[in-house]
């Protein structure tokens, strides 16, 4: 009897942990999809939209999707006509990822996806959208907030290279911003 208990505990932590896991199948698709519109490819962003509305949004990547979601819609930004549509995705989607990473706690260190801790591709994926922001709002000083705060994270040791390469060329774009072209060429030179 308490060999079938067991048995049945495991059985239930191991649906529970599955069905709190997200597809990575369709987070690699929906990441692609991402990835094509951050490029410019206008079609994708409703694309990326969709599959991030679809993703499992089970705790600790409801915070992830959310992350993204967030990018997305400052996307569309570049997609409107009239500057108020423009500064309605942009500020809708900045306040997103703002919520995100105010919400951030310890599972969010301890849990990954694709190797890299879901804390460090938020704030990467955060500093990666507010570079790209006007400089006039002012988002410029929180992107570089963000890649401080990644480099000093325990968790970005051990992120996979694609993510260390990731925020590399992005701090060695600020440093080129910035007119720091030692420091620019320090990152480049850690990119593999």
């Amino acid at each position: 009897m308490k060999i079938k208990f067991l048995f049945m505990l495991y059985l239930l932590l191991g649906f529970i942990s599955a069905a709190n896991a997200m597809d990575e199948r369709l987070f690699k698709e929906a990441d692609a999809i991402y990835m094509s519109a951050v490029d410019g490819d206008e079609d994708q962003v409703e694309r990326a939209i969709e599959y991030f509305d679809g993703l499992n949004e089970s705790a600790p990547y409801d915070l992830l999707v959310k992350t993204y979601r967030g990018s997305i819609e400052t996307l569309m930004a570049a997609h409107v006509f009239m500057p108020w549509n423009k500064m309605k995705h942009a500020e809708l989607g900045a306040e997103m990822m703002d919520d995100a990473l105010d919400e951030l706690a310890a599972e969010h260190d301890s849990t990954t996806l694709g190797g890299t801790a879901l804390s460090v591709r938020m704030r990467l994926i955060a500093a990666h959208t507010f570079f790209r922001f006007p400089r006039f709002l002012n988002r410029y000083q929180d992107s570089k907030e963000l890649v401080a705060d990644i480099l000093a994270s325990a968790q970005f040791k051990k992120s996979s290279t694609n993510s260390k390469n990731s925020l590399y060329g992005l701090a060695a774009l600020m440093a080129e911003a910035d007119g720091d072209k030692q420091k620019q060429a320090e990152f480049l030179g850690k990119i593999q």
